[in-house]
């Protein structure tokens, strides 16, 4: 996954909450990021027990779990209105 941390002005671009979470910008074809239904556009707003707000976060959290153990990402959209709230969490096995 390529990821991006959320700027003031990309969430308001995108209208998504501000101040929370960070943007997958892209997702490689048939990893196993993309065969657990992660997509573009999406936001990664919880590892584990842990809100991440930065791609700084998300790496010094992954450094920490052990290659192959199972880590769970909190993704999904949650836009300002309140529109397309919609959060899953998906199982990654960490490389």
């Amino acid at each position: 996954m390529q990821l991006q941390d959320l700027t003031q002005e990309l969430t308001d671009a995108l209208g998504y909450a501000r101040g929370r979470g960070v943007l997958i910008t892209a997702v490689e074809p048939d990893s196993p990021a993309d065969e657990a239904g992660i997509e573009r556009g999406l936001v990664i707003y919880r590892l584990g027990k842990y809100d991440v707000n930065s791609i700084k976060q998300i790496e010094s959290l992954l450094s920490r779990v052990s290659s192959g153990a199972s880590v769970d990402f909190a993704v999904g959209v949650v836009r300002t209105d309140g529109s397309g709230q919609r959060v899953d969490t998906v199982t990654l096995a960490a490389h």
